[in-house]
């Protein structure tokens, strides 16, 4: 029998956990999934899930990280070839609606973790999973966009997020899966638009540049 066996079937078990947890957490919920839930589709044991992870809140919080770890990456990738604030924003909900199709399940996961009802998950984990993505679309405005100060920035990505919202809840809530292609060169326009007018800005609590 080969040594690396018995670490294989660990790795196995440890991911198919995730897989399942992430899987149900989408579907249910977080507070509407219980241990016995996701080790019954895993066909694993509590025993095993307390092994890997110690308890349900553990799992989650290694379940967002590893998921939202790998999605910002990706957007951080994306709009890095945008070369202005239009291709920022309109990349970003292109990103954002391609996700939804083709990692639906992944995209719901994390989408409802930002989006959607709170459902008992700590509140330090929802802001450190919403600070980083806004983070990283707030920094790349910053980058291709010259002579606009940081409050009308921050409205700006404030506005973007604003205006993908809608497709999000139809995605959490109805499946909906199939957008408009225009839809992001229309919310691209309006928050660009945003960035340059004449029109007064709200004042958000925080206008300092994010590090």
């Amino acid at each position: 029998m080969s040594r690396t066996e018995p670490a294989q079937r660990n790795s196995g078990t440890r991911e198919v956990i995730l897989e399942t947890a992430e899987r149900l957490f989408a579907e249910r919920g977080f507070a509407a999934t219980s241990v016995r839930d996701i080790v019954g589709d895993a066909d694993t044991s509590a025993p095993s899930l307390y092994h890997f992870f110690g308890n349900k809140e553990n799992l989650l919080i290694e379940l967002i990280d590893d998921r939202h770890t790998a999605y910002c990456d990706d957007l951080e990738a994306d709009l890095g070839l945008a070369k202005t604030p239009f291709e920022v924003c309109q990349r970003f909900v292109k990103f954002v609606l391609t996700n939804m199709t083709k990692r639906p399940t992944t995209a719901k996961f994390l989408l409802g973790i930002m989006f959607g009802p709170r459902q008992n998950v700590p509140k330090d984990i929802v802001d450190a999973t919403l600070a980083r993505s806004q983070e990283i679309i707030q920094v790349r405005l910053r980058e291709v966009t010259g002579g606009v100060s940081e409050s009308r920035i921050v409205f700006a990505r404030m506005m973007l997020l604003g205006m993908v919202t809608p497709a999000i809840l139809l995605f959490l809530t109805s499946g909906v899966q199939s957008f408009s292609p225009k839809l992001p060169g229309c919310i691209a326009h309006r928050v660009v638009d945003m960035m340059t007018d004449a029109h007064p800005i709200c004042a958000w609590p925080n206008v300092e540049p994010v590090s």
